[in-house]
């Protein structure tokens, strides 16, 4: 643990500085330090209270110290004396797998009691030819990625190659097709590669339009298969003209909100841009990954969601169902097929509304292979490119609902009762196992949507390939009498809100910030005249207040804190923009130069009620949140971030019991040990 305890100074210079413990320094380095890093904390060592960056790369010394190091020699020294007596025998089988050349330098290994092992002759071909096949094979495989599938096994394609044959070159003669991608809903073109619904030439002027029905483009393809974003130019405003075309037409909305990102997630004038009149269901989605701090917080959530739509200028009386979901992991999503069932029926189309990242495609995925769509249209309508990258669908994506019929409802109705009994018992188990080991894998909320009514298997392939012509399906005749006079659900674009931060990261930087697991909070006890940084993203400074305070942090544990002096904030932060301390942003010369200077964002003061009571929490919008907690004071904070955007304040906070989550306190140390995700039940 990195501090500003003396001795533990000391004992980090020893190992860093001292050539005679070389060996010592390996063992206790996690990972490599880059030169300049040492460099900089050696330089403000005094200035710097604490930095988990350090925290990963040492041995947890914050509460060990010297026993850490007496620890440590009797491993090493235990570990030397099993190794001596260890003998490392090669294998029998492999003596009659390999070549004569590779068995010349080992002896016959013979097993407990000195009884040799022997072979039969029929176990003697039968591993002669298990080699034999196993060989043939990896020389099929070697000779198939020796003809490289652009596209498909990109990697192995050599630019460079002396070859005729030219991939991915665009030809702005041929027209843009209206056939849209299965995947963001753009037209498919091949004229130019920075514009949406992109195919190569090669690839498009081969395939007709039943062809082109059945395909992605190449920014889908590469955001699917390789988790690559390629840059396509749509202006914002072309967002919000889309979603702003649905104002005026009837139909229910669901208002999806990113519980990580609220209320930031939640665009002002909302209700004017999709209709002031217009019936919705408010649905927080990513509730899987909220910390659980009492029995009851799934409602305190709820009531929090409630009052931040209103406040954006919802009407009430326009809410009609309040659901928290996971599209990820399903849970609650059957539960809302069943609200848009009894509450919406079937009386007008459904349009999934909601900025950007905030997990639209995942839902309409979800509900494409639910109930809520016909049978007949499941295989027919490609599922949406769903990624961390912002702004991937373009274009309104949609399926045929399933109309909910006395008979079809009665079904359903049946599924769900007699899955009821094994879905309790599941939770039961999943409790159990989560109380005993204190697991997130245990705690997180799961839930499984079924199909009451499924359709015929069909065979599924890859139709991006160059080679092969078959199609899997002829695509959907929204003209036929199945699909013509019915009801759809719309998967619209989201709408990009400059604030959130997330819309100034690369790729890299994005998937580096978004939480994966429920989230484990982060404490530290901050004193008057200190800052805390989150990476490179924000930072907080206490101004005033006569007793200290708790900060916690509720974010992608990949994402660095560091906590120094007020007064050096500015200088130490320059100076880890050059090294990797800070991870987002990354450390590269032309991302330094593009990164946004941090400016106050805002500057707030707040009564505290108790040291165990969250007051208000401070909202990085699309990176997470921290929680403040303060005694009877009134303090004074100020946040900065990149360009002063992107920060909010959520009173009243959305775990006003958070800190019974936190670990404990590390002796010598600002910091507490990483928290629970979850009170046992």
């Amino acid at each position: 643990m990195f501090c500003k305890s003396r001795n533990f100074l000391r004992l980090r210079h020893l190992f860093l500085i001292d050539t005679k413990c070389t060996s010592t320094v390996v063992t206790f380095l996690r990972k490599p330090v880059n030169k300049r890093v040492s460099e900089v904390f050696q330089k403000h060592e005094n200035d710097i209270l604490f930095s988990s960056y350090m925290e990963d790369h040492f041995l947890k010394l914050g509460f060990k110290r010297g026993r850490a190091l007496q620890n440590m020699i009797k491993s090493k020294e235990r570990k030397m004396h099993l190794d001596s007596g260890k003998v490392k025998a090669f294998p029998l089988a492999l003596k009659y797998v390999s070549s004569p050349e590779d068995r010349e330098n080992y002896e016959e290994v013979t097993a407990p009691g000195n009884n040799k092992i022997t072979f039969s002759k029929e176990d003697e071909e039968f591993l002669t030819s298990l080699r034999t096949q196993e060989m043939r094979k990896f020389r099929e495989e070697v000779s198939e990625k020796k003809q490289p599938n652009w596209l498909q096994d990109y990697e192995y394609f050599d630019e460079d190659e002396n070859t005729d044959v030219k991939y991915g070159t665009p030809d702005p003669s041929v027209p843009i097709s209206k056939v849209p991608c299965s995947g963001c809903g753009a037209q498919l073109q091949c004229a130019e590669p920075s514009l949406p619904g992109y195919l190569p030439s090669e690839i498009f002027k081969k395939r007709n339009i039943a062809e082109l029905q059945t395909m992605i483009c190449q920014r889908c393809h590469f955001l699917k298969n390789y988790n690559t974003a390629l840059n396509v130019s749509v202006h914002p405003d072309e967002y919000l003209e889309i979603v702003s075309s649905i104002a005026h037409k009837p139909g229910l909305g669901i208002l999806i909100v990113d519980l990580l990102d609220f209320p930031s997630s939640v665009w002002a004038d909302v209700h004017k841009v999709i209709g002031e009149k217009r019936p919705l269901f408010i649905v927080g989605n990513k509730v899987d990954l909220i910390p659980k701090d009492c029995r009851g917080y799934l409602d305190n959530i709820k009531d929090r969601l409630v009052d931040e739509v209103l406040k954006k200028g919802i009407q009430e009386e326009n809410i009609k169902h309040v659901a928290l979901i996971s599209a990820t992991t399903g849970f609650g999503v059957e539960e809302l097929i069943t609200q848009l069932h009894n509450k919406w029926g079937y009386r007008g189309d459904v349009y999934l509304i909601g900025a950007t990242n905030v997990g639209k495609s995942s839902l309409f995925n979800a509900l494409l292979r639910s109930d809520y769509c016909k049978v007949q249209a499941q295989d027919l309508v490609k599922r949406a490119t769903a990624s961390p990258w912002p702004g991937t669908t373009i274009r309104l994506l949609k399926f045929p609902i399933m109309r909910p019929s006395d008979y079809r409802l009665y079904v359903r109705t049946q599924r769900i009762i007699s899955e009821r009994y094994a879905k309790g018992q599941e939770e039961k188990l999943r409790r159990i196992q989560a109380n005993k080991t204190g697991s997130v894998e245990h705690a997180t909320l799961i839930g499984h949507i079924g199909q009451s009514f499924k359709p015929d298997p069909q065979e599924v392939r890859d139709s991006f390939a160059m080679g092969g012509s078959n199609v899997q399906s002829q695509g959907l005749n929204e003209d036929s009498p199945t699909y013509r006079d019915g009801k759809w659900c719309y998967d619209t674009p989201g709408i990009i809100l400059t604030a959130q931060i997330h819309h100034k990261l690369n790729i890299e930087e994005i998937l580096m910030a978004l939480p994966k697991t429920m989230l484990r909070p982060r404490t530290f006890f901050i004193k008057p005249g200190m800052s805390l940084f989150l990476a490179g993203i924000g930072r907080i400074d206490f101004m005033a207040g006569r007793q200290p305070i708790r900060l916690i942090v509720y974010s992608s544990l990949r994402l660095p804190i560091l906590v120094c002096h007020t007064s050096k904030a500015e200088e130490i932060y320059a100076d880890l923009l050059t090294t990797d301390a800070l991870q987002v942003p990354q450390n590269l010369s032309e991302r330094s130069k593009a990164w946004p200077s941090l400016q106050c964002g805002c500057e707030f003061r707040v009564t505290g009620e108790r040291s165990a009571i969250t007051v208000t929490d401070i909202v990085f919008s699309s990176i997470g949140w921290v929680g403040v907690n303060a005694n009877d004071d009134e303090i004074a904070l100020k946040v900065w971030s990149p360009d002063g955007e992107g920060v909010f304040l959520r009173t009243p906070p959305l775990l006003s019991q958070g800190f019974r989550l936190h670990g404990k306190r590390i002796r010598g140390s600002l910091a507490y040990r990483i928290g629970k995700a979850f009170i046992k039940q």
